[in-house]
């Protein structure tokens, strides 16, 4: 593990990039969906991170399967836009996931107008090519990426549990292989670079994932992370120098299409190949062990008491 914190920025770029010749493909048929899994006809989806890229196109997917999807993002005009596109098949609930307090606001909303809740994709990220402080005090990159999404989740969890069965879907990286959580500078003070910052808040958000799952246990909810592979999106348009020099042009040419990413997150929301999975970090296709930070339970429990104290939360 030493020698992966080291990370370069070339090593970033190549980390994305990951097994690019295998992944610029068409969703395979032999993933399809079942027919029995696409009738989602009264349920509720709560989607982060779908007004763009692959994010949007899981939510068209999932509104053509018949489910209402209450999307949270920050761009007001963007959530507009797909709300004339796709009619009532989705609502719009502004939620910046820098802001905690925005978070806040947003759950209220949503167990305000959902009953219930059978899939809760938290597929919003960031990337950006330099350190940011959020008004609330935390680094970009940890908040939006990660402690956003754990307020998120712990907020909506037991509305999920009451609609069971349900599924917890979290969008992580490969890059989450490189990632330590340093938690004598959780907010990166000292030595940033956007490689440590990003990994560490996708690790971060699989070992949540982990911890997750085995609280769940039994309650008829599943928690799994995704790494969707190396998908055409808007994530590097923050990046500047050299990672932005390589890595826009990279995405462009090798990347594969938004439809890949969305058909993984779709299956792992729905397919009933995915009903008994838990606790998976599920790397494109296939189940992969993370990193070996996420396995350790002394180190996951006490990211858990940080993230809980740090959100605002009672044990």
């Amino acid at each position: 593990m030493s020698s992966k914190r080291g990370m370069s920025r070339m090593d970033h770029l190549r980390a994305l990039a990951g097994s690019m010749s295998r992944q610029r493909r068409k969703p395979d048929p032999a993933h399809a969906i079942p027919p029995a899994d696409r009738d989602l006809t009264s349920k509720t989806v709560v989607f982060t991170g779908g007004t763009d890229g692959m994010g949007r196109v899981a939510v068209e997917l999932l509104c053509g399967m018949g489910a209402k999807v209450v999307l949270l993002g920050r761009n007001e005009a963007k959530g507009q836009a797909i709300m004339d596109e796709l009619g009532s098949s989705v609502e719009f609930v502004h939620c910046d996931l820098s802001s905690l307090a925005s978070v806040r606001g947003a759950a209220a909303t949503v167990l305000s107008d959902c009953p219930s809740i059978h899939v809760l994709v938290n597929n919003a990220g960031v990337n950006a090519g330099e350190r940011q402080v959020t008004e609330e005090g935390f680094e970009l990159h940890w908040v939006v990426n990660y402690l956003g999404t754990f307020l998120l989740t712990s907020l909506l969890v037991d509305r999920l549990k009451a609609s069971a069965p349900a599924r917890i879907v979290n969008v992580s990286s490969a890059m989450e292989a490189f990632g330590h959580v340093r938690f004598d500078d959780l907010q990166l003070e000292h030595g940033f670079t956007t490689g440590k910052a990003y990994s560490q808040a996708k690790l971060a958000l699989n070992m949540f994932t982990l911890d997750l799952s085995r609280r769940l246990e039994g309650s008829g909810v599943t928690a799994n992370a995704l790494n969707p592979g190396f998908i055409n999106t808007n994530l590097l348009r923050d990046l500047k120098g050299t990672q932005a020099l390589f890595g826009r042009p990279m995405m462009r040419l090798l990347a594969s299409p938004p439809l890949v990413g969305a058909d993984r997150i779709v299956r792992l929301a729905v397919s009933s190949a995915y009903d008994e999975v838990s606790g998976q970090f599920v790397y494109e296709d296939k189940a992969r062990l993370p990193n070996k930070e996420a396995l350790d339970e002394k180190i996951v429990e006490r990211l858990m008491e940080v993230s809980r104290t740090t959100a605002g939360l009672e044990d």
